[in-house]
């Protein structure tokens, strides 16, 4: 268990500023996509682009790592 966060956490580091803190956001402080758009005052429909495009970032940095 320990190996998988540290490679999760070794994979964020390989994304943007932006996308990290997007995804950080909704998994580490639990915010909702909704919260996120009103947070920062970006249309909920970008940000479901965004987190769908930083999760497909972070598969393939994963995929990279193992």
């Amino acid at each position: 268990m320990q190996e998988r966060a540290h490679l999760v956490r070794e994979a964020l580091k390989q994304l943007s500023p932006a996308d990290r803190q997007l995804l950080e956001a909704a998994y580490y402080q639990g915010l909702s996509q909704s919260e996120i758009a009103q947070r920062d005052g970006i249309p909920l429909g970008t940000i479901k682009s965004r987190t769908r495009e930083a999760l497909k970032k972070l598969r393939a940095a994963l995929n990279h790592l193992v």
